[in-house]
């Protein structure tokens, strides 16, 4: 690996975003292995694409002799066709982050890339299983924090006010809004504070068109709201700070029910118990850990809302047990081993 040349195409400039950060930039800084950001006019041993690379090179790429990595991560392939996968290609392309025009997107990336690079990396079980209907080199490798101040939670004492906690990137935070009329029940019996730690502005589409503000989008949720912006020195602290942490879905949509368990678990490593919404990869892992705080309505969401509310034992035997769970199967050795599985399969 040391001698290999690697190009990586990335999110960000920064190398900063979660998907350059948490994944390929943490195994290869972890391994001290050197790499540049891919420039087309050079020739590479690997070429590795991020999620926002430009796909429609896959054929120019291809004929350099590179081999071609592609991480699949964000379940392009579980969506149908769309007004949303039409217009991503056309935006791409007149956005001139696509050299070439996909009208299908999401065909183009199942029927043609997919088949064609070397090796699929997804980010969970369920990811992975379609990924192989188009490739038979595929492989599951969770995130992992990279270059960020994670705490774990010590103090699960009870309060007069219970602190409820939620993470995630701008362009995701509209789905707390399926808990409004939960939150409207919740409050009935019990003063709480919703900490939400996210970006105060994000694009709706493509992370630069119709810009949005964060706020504004959960006006009207709950009374007591309190936004953090999200830093990489402060967000675990404030969550560990809360009570307990949640992760609502919007069920019906296909991209986001095939989100991967990465936030669930990166919230377990802080030692914070969760109620998640029941996608089939947060119900895996919750059984995996033999828990049931998996929730599909809204009955579901406050019986679990009150259950960890009501019980500050309930939450620390949670929270000792996924912090557990999780330091085991996807800590730092365990995540990097699944890293080195793939590429000496492929570098020996």
């Amino acid at each position: 690996m040391k001698n290999i040349k690697i190009g990586y195409w990335p999110n960000s400039k920064s190398l900063d975003a979660p998907g350059d950060r948490r994944r390929f930039i943490f195994y290869l800084e972890n391994r001290n292995i050197d790499f540049e950001i891919f420039n087309p006019g050079k020739i590479y041993d690997l070429v590795y694409l991020s999620q926002t690379a430009d796909i429609s090179q896959i054929n120019e790429i291809k004929k350099t002799g590179a081999k071609i990595f592609y991480d699949n991560i964000n379940s392009y392939s579980s969506e149908k066709l769309s007004m949303r996968s039409v217009f991503r290609g056309l935006g791409k392309y007149f956005s001139s982050s696509s050299k070439y025009l996909l009208l299908n997107y999401n065909k183009f990336l199942n029927e043609k890339v997919l088949p064609e690079v070397d090796a699929v990396i997804c980010a969970s079980e369920e990811q992975a299983l379609i990924a192989r209907k188009f490739s038979s080199s595929v492989f599951s490798i969770p995130d992992h924090a990279h270059n960020e101040a994670v705490r774990v939670k010590e103090n699960y004492s009870s309060k007069k006010v219970i602190n409820i906690g939620w993470e995630g990137l701008g362009s995701n935070v509209y789905q707390l809004n399926t808990l409004k009329n939960v939150f409207a029940k919740f409050s009935r019996d019990y003063e709480f504070n919703l900490h939400v730690i996210s970006d105060r502005y994000s694009y709706k589409y493509m992370n630069r068109f119709i810009k949005t503000d964060s706020e504004r989008i959960l006006k009207g949720l709950c009374d007591n709201l309190i936004f953090h912006d999200w830093d990489k020195e402060t967000y675990s602290s404030i969550l560990t700070s809360c009570d307990f942490a949640i992760i609502p879905i919007n069920l019906k949509s296909r991209m986001a029910s095939a989100k991967p368990e990465n936030k669930l678990i990166n919230l377990w490593k802080m030692g914070l118990p969760v109620i998640a919404s029941n996608t089939k990869s947060y119900k895996r892992v919750m059984e995996n850990c033999s828990l049931d705080f998996v929730a599909h309505s809204d009955d579901e969401w406050l019986k679990c809302l009150k259950m960890l509310s009501q019980d500050h034992v309930l939450r620390k035997d949670i929270g000792l047990k996924v912090y557990n769970y999780a330091t085991k199967n996807y800590g730092t050795s365990a995540v990097i081993e699944e890293w080195d599985n793939m590429f000496n399969f492929f570098f020996k």
